[in-house]
């Protein structure tokens, strides 16, 4: 994926200076990542930075300002995104992102595993799930394979067309008025 993203160097005094806006190449990955833990973000985004083929061109402490940015910036391939940030759900921000930002790809990074929130993170839109606990190889492997994320979004499809067909063919046998309603609505979960 090409995307133009800003890139921004901590300077001497801890502020962020804009250095420049240049397109990336398709062997390089912009990420922008979200997380309040500023020793967890502010290590990550630097261990991130020196990784070959990834890009981490922002980092935001909540999600407001990483809206606030995506809002008026091209957005980035991937943001990765902390679940449980101070009073935010990082899942409630999934769909947000993606109304502002299609193509960038949502990896939720969560200190435990939890499979509700997995379930409803896969079903908002967001495209893997990680843990903080995986070895930076682990994280970058992630962001780096969009092929595990499209075929994870082919896995959702089909389990999700074959939900809404079983529900639809009962429905329809019991002459259901709703059937159109949920036919658009799968429509538009496979769209959105």
């Amino acid at each position: 994926m090409n995307s133009i993203c800003e890139i921004d160097v901590p300077s001497l005094a801890g502020t962020t200076i804009p250095i420049a806006e240049r397109e990336t190449t398709s062997q390089n990955v912009c990420v922008w990542l979200v997380d309040d833990n500023d020793r967890f973000r502010t290590a990550l985004a630097e261990l991130l930075g020196r990784m070959r083929g990834i890009q981490c061109a922002r980092h935001f402490s909540s999600p407001d300002a990483m809206l606030s940015t995506l809002a008026s910036h091209v957005g980035p391939d991937v943001i990765l995104l902390d679940i449980q940030m101070r009073d935010r759900n990082g899942l409630d921000v999934i769909g947000p992102i993606k109304a502002l930002s299609r193509d960038t790809q949502v990896l939720m990074l969560t200190s435990m595993y939890d499979s509700e929130r997995h379930n409803r993170a896969i079903a908002e839109g967001a495209s893997d799930f990680l843990l903080k606990s995986y070895t930076p190889e682990e994280i970058v492997e992630r962001i780096r394979n969009p092929s595990r994320r499209v075929n994870a979004r082919r896995r959702r499809a089909k389990a999700l067309c074959a939900a809404t067909q079983a529900r639809s063919t009962a429905k329809f046998a019991s002459g259901s008025p709703s059937l159109l309603k949920d036919g658009f609505n799968f429509l538009r979960t496979l769209i959105g």
